[in-house]
């Protein structure tokens, strides 16, 4: 079985891009949660193939909206919930192309799903409870697991 990249690797991948984009750096977070308390939003993509990978970002309020701020170039009275959705999905789609590239996986992404229904995200965070990454400059926690397709979500509306 292919192999996530170690969590250090996955920060240096991430940083990369996020960094120069967004001036915001992740580093490894072993042995915490996978969602933050409170988590307000978290968005989901699934990886489906052979090697199965879900990867999510979940983050508070504050979190969302430096993060939207940010990816828009707008300040955060500017920000709206589409906004805020359309970030978190373009954060996890990105982080998904780059474990695929990293993996060397021939595997198709699907569209990521903002999730806000505090019991699905409860389960979530049951099912991966480690977390990979967090941002160092805004409440973001980034994960990716392995092994375990989910496939039932609450989209948020």
């Amino acid at each position: 079985m292919k192999q996530l990249p170690p969590s250090e690797r996955l920060a240096v991948l991430v940083s990369s891009v996020t960094q120069t984009m967004l001036g915001i750096s992740f580093v490894p977070s072993l042995g915490a949660q996978a969602h933050p308390d409170p988590c307000w939003r978290t968005a989901v993509m699934l990886v489906d193939g052979a090697w199965p990978l879900t990867v999510g970002l979940s983050s508070s309020q504050q979190g969302c909206l430096a993060l939207t701020a940010a990816l828009f170039s707008c300040p955060p009275s500017a920000v709206d919930a589409a906004m805020i959705d359309d970030a978190l999905c373009e954060l996890v789609n990105m982080t998904a192309g780059l474990l695929k590239m990293e993996m060397a996986l021939d595997q198709a992404l699907s569209l990521p799903q903002v999730v806000t229904d505090a019991s699905v995200l409860t389960s979530l965070a049951e099912l991966h409870p480690a977390l990979v990454l967090k941002a160092k400059e805004i409440d973001l926690a980034l994960w990716a697991y392995q092994g375990r397709a989910i496939t039932k979500f609450t989209v948020a509306a």
